[in-house]
């Protein structure tokens, strides 16, 4: 079953014994692609092979030239991640069949020269790969408790608490997670884990469930992504930038033989990233890059605002010091400081591009905890006012800016830093329940977007959002431009190939991304 062809001079494994002729012109399209080191749009229809056509050609193209990074293939929901990896299982399996069976027939061939002591290759030799699929602590967890939640947010609070540095140091042996602690012993043994192979979610959580191995699938595949050939995600773990650094994608490797990283969210590689069914990435791109804001929100805001003003006088009278810790910090950087552990990390990304995150020093007024929570309690208050209207109005970034710094007196340069100020105080009071600071959260993600970006956004006031004659005044920063969510993909990977089986008009999505 199967059979190899050539384009040019590319050898294709294709694992099917007979293939289309759409799926033969869109190889030699993706491959033209490819060969330029530039971007394409595709499409083929629904049910002619494209999933196995993207795979065959681009894995045949990686194993022809190993200087080719891995491939970050992005879907839309868990089951298209478990059937994509099945598909790329297909298509390995028949590769390193095929390559055996051509090393058998030579070594009959030179029967007479047949060196008795040489071994038979094994792993990426063989013509295998590392493969795996990443998805969140929901769809991965295999804590025996924490598993049988079935709320995203309280799986994300619950692991916090049993995998945080601080838990970690006062808890009992009994209170930790056992997979987490597996997978650190492994780490601190330069364990690599996985042998090569694809692995879906479900195999990831099986190994998580053996006794050989027994360490967290979750952790494991955010480290096991810097040393696969193949990554398959769902489209916010590149798109989103809240969570896009979380997984780690093109990070240093942490594992044996991993293929060194670019060191820098603004570092090039030579990756090649598929967005499958990609005809609503513009709706994507704009979604991650949206915040809405109500009157519920604003009123759990001040309620964040008093609780974290209560917790920052106990560590006052308790333990002053680590107040005094980060504000030292603050003073050198944040990014200098290093300071952010990596759960605070990956659950509060900054919601800006790295590329457009202000590298210098947090401002002199907001460094001390309590000037900014008074700071986070005016702009609550200003946007309380705000939200008094009677009728949909529509202002630019710069006129809300410029109110706040009139009616508030918060300058335009600290609304840039909020989100990161927050994560420090969060990460430095030691809150395992960041779910609860969600209001908060977004207000400070709503000002450092009105205070990163001037141009690509509007501030949309809706006081009847739902129905007419229903009063809930809704404010939203509404994303205008996909580009700026697909522009540092663009520069950052070799190759960005969207495709879908209905992404016309094609000459569409080059111009709005």
């Amino acid at each position: 079953m199967g059979f190899t062809f050539y384009i040019e001079e590319l050898r294709v494994f294709f694992p099917y014994d007979s293939i289309y002729p759409e799926q033969y012109r869109y190889m030699c399209e993706l491959k033209r692609s490819l060969d330029a080191k530039g971007n394409c749009v595709l499409e083929m229809p629904t049910g002619t092979g494209k999933t196995v056509t993207l795979f065959s050609l681009i894995t045949s193209y990686q194993w022809a030239h190993p200087e080719v990074g891995r491939l970050i293939y992005c879907t839309r929901t868990v089951a298209e991640m478990s059937k994509a990896l099945e598909e790329l299982r297909t298509v390995i399996n028949f590769r390193v069949s095929a390559l055996a069976k051509e090393r058998a027939q030579k070594a009959l061939a030179n029967a007479d020269a047949i060196d008795l002591d040489a071994k038979e290759p094994t792993g990426l030799a063989a013509g295998e790969i590392l493969a795996v699929g990443l998805s969140a602590r929901r769809n991965m967890c295999v804590h025996p408790d924490v598993s049988k939640e079935g709320d995203r947010e309280r799986v994300d609070e619950l692991c916090r608490q049993l995998t945080a540095p601080w838990a970690r140091e006062k808890g009992q042996k009994e209170s930790l997670c056992t997979h987490f602690e597996k997978y650190e012993a492994a780490l601190s043994h330069q364990s690599q884990l996985l042998d090569t192979g694809i692995y879906t979610i479900e195999d990831l959580r099986a190994k998580g469930l053996e006794e050989g191995c027994g360490w967290c699938p979750y952790f494991a595949a955010r480290r096991l992504i810097q040393a696969s050939n193949v990554v398959v995600l769902g489209y916010p773990y590149v798109l989103d930038p809240k969570v896009s650094l979380a997984s780690q994608l093109g990070g240093a490797p942490s594992l044996p033989g991993g293929r060194p990283g670019p060191q820098g969210a603004n570092s090039s590689e030579p990756s090649i990233v598929v967005f499958d069914e990609a005809h609503n990435i513009d709706d994507v791109c704009i979604e991650s890059f949206s915040v809405k804001l109500n009157r519920q929100r604003l009123d759990q805001s001040s309620g964040n605002l008093t609780r974290l003003g209560n917790e920052i006088d106990r560590v006052k009278r308790e333990d002053a010091s680590r107040l005094q810790d980060e504000y030292k910090r603050l003073v050198q950087g944040l990014r200098q400081a290093g300071q952010i552990d990596d759960q605070v990390a990956e659950q509060l990304q900054s919601p800006v591009l790295p590329e457009d995150l202000v590298s210098e020093a947090i401002p002199g007024n907001i460094r001390r905890a309590e000037h900014f929570i008074s700071l986070l309690k005016r702009i609550v208050n200003f946007f309380r006012r705000y939200l008094q209207v009677e009728r949909a109005q529509c202002e630019g970034p710069l006129s809300i800016s410029h109110k706040l710094e009139e009616d508030a007196e918060v300058d335009s340069k600290s609304l840039k830093f909020c989100h990161e100020r927050l994560r420090s105080l969060l990460n430095t009071l030691r809150v395992s329940n960041l779910d609860e600071f969600t209001p908060i959260t977004k207000v400070a993600d709503f000002v450092t977007l009105l205070g990163t970006y001037a141009q690509g956004f509007t501030i949309i006031v809706d006081p009847y959002p739902e129905a007419q004659g229903i009063y809930d005044p809704t404010l939203m920063l509404r994303c205008l431009d996909a580009s700026i969510a697909m522009r540092p993909l663009l520069k950052r990977y070799q190759s960005v190939v969207l495709t879908s089986g209905t992404i016309s008009p094609l000459e569409m999505y080059p111009k709005i991304l």
